[in-house]
């Protein structure tokens, strides 16, 4: 009989793969260490650092394709022979898009597929943020129709600026801005409940720790310096296009650079939320969620409890969420997370327990029965 092989692997030399953590990240050269105000900048730095190298790691063909389907979309619908012939100005609305013919109106048709197929694929990338797709096509629309009526009017726009022109431009501009807010705000509390949601501890150092870790400044700069880009973008082209002579191709530049950078942070300051969050995860504000909780609160369902030792009522470490799902610690030593019964832990890959046994009675029951019936009157 051959003898049986053992083959014995050093520990040493095993590669273990861990996701990297924003704490990971430590910056070579602070600027703060010079000037403390500096601060900021510091911490912008470590969380640009760390989103890279996330998106280093994940973003694949698919990603790719889709970004380059935004560039081919834009580039199409900025640049055309008519655009650099100045077209016939006594032409307006419909007869000059009848006037537009030959390969000028296919570029019109096609990058306007490319659109649509560009947000098609943004909705199947990025999950999540389905519900917002509409809300970046009033963005990204409001925005470049502001500049364009600014400049209808002052062709020199800031140059020649009067108020009293600018009324439609200003309101376009304040929905841009108001549903930039609320796509914002929507990220904000829909992380701070999910911190609290599935990494909730008793220690507050802990919880100040994991909301550390759930950091949105550096994306929040990124969702700011979005629009500031869609804003000049709309500016420099619009500006180009106001000039009877469109002879002064640094605007055109500008608007073809700055618009496809805008391209690319729209795509990452969808996808980070996803990556930090999880694609199961609703994008909502917490208003949002208020207003469900009552709807459905009025036909007696229990949107919630707290769970409880069906023996000694002692309180236990189980919860039910807003979508039913029965929510308990992870049993590994040294993580800090909580998730449905059943599941794998995002952390540990330890998976959550069915049982709890209780601290109070030593009972050992199926995480169910530590929950409340909810009566359906």
């Amino acid at each position: 009989m051959a003898e049986e092989l053992i083959a014995e692997v050093d520990p040493a030399d095993v590669e273990i793969v861990r996701e990297i953590r924003l704490k990971d990240i430590v910056l070579d050269v602070r600027f703060s260490d010079q000037f403390s105000f500096l601060s900021p900048i510091d911490e912008f730095r470590r969380e640009l650092i760390f989103q890279w190298r996330l998106l280093r790691d994940e973003w694949g063909q698919a990603h790719l394709l889709t970004l380059l389907t935004g560039f081919a979309a834009f580039l199409l619908g900025s640049l055309s022979q008519e655009l650099f012939s100045g077209g016939d100005a006594t032409l307006t609305g419909l007869d000059g898009l009848k006037a537009i013919g030959g390969f000028e109106y296919f570029q019109i048709l096609l990058s306007g597929i490319l659109w649509v197929w560009f947000f098609v694929q943004i909705s199947v990338n990025f999950p999540i943020m389905r519900g917002h797709i509409i809300n970046f096509l009033i963005i990204w629309i409001s925005t470049f129709a502001a500049q364009l009526s600014i400049h209808s009017t002052m062709p020199e726009f800031p140059i020649g600026l009067k108020l009293g022109d600018m009324l439609i431009g200003v309101i376009l501009t304040a929905i841009g801005g108001f549903f930039t807010y609320f796509f914002w705000r929507a990220v904000v509390e829909t992380r701070d409940l999910h911190v609290q949601e599935h990494h909730l501890h008793a220690d507050v150092r802990i919880m100040e720790e994991q909301m550390a870790e759930h950091s949105l400044y550096g994306w929040t700069i990124m969702v700011i310096s979005w629009i500031v880009l869609l804003i000049i973008s709309s500016w420099a082209g619009a500006h180009f296009v106001a000039d009877r002579f469109a002879d002064n191709i640094s605007f055109l530049i500008l608007h073809i650079l700055s618009g496809m950078f805008s391209i690319y942070l729209l795509m990452h300051i969808i996808w980070f939320p996803q990556k930090m969050l999880g694609e199961g995860t609703q994008i909502r504000t917490k208003a949002a969620i208020a207003a469900e909780a009552d709807l459905v609160d009025s036909g007696g369902v229990v949107m919630s409890e707290d769970g409880v030792c069906p023996s000694c009522k002692e309180a236990a470490p189980i919860s039910r969420n807003d979508n039913g799902m029965t929510l308990i610690d992870c049993p590994s030593e040294g993580c800090n997370r909580r998730g449905p019964s059943g599941t794998k832990c995002e952390g540990c890959d330890e998976e959550y327990p069915h049982r709890h046994k209780c601290s109070g009675c030593g009972t050992n029951s199926p995480v169910v029965d530590y929950l409340p019936d909810s009566e359906a009157w």
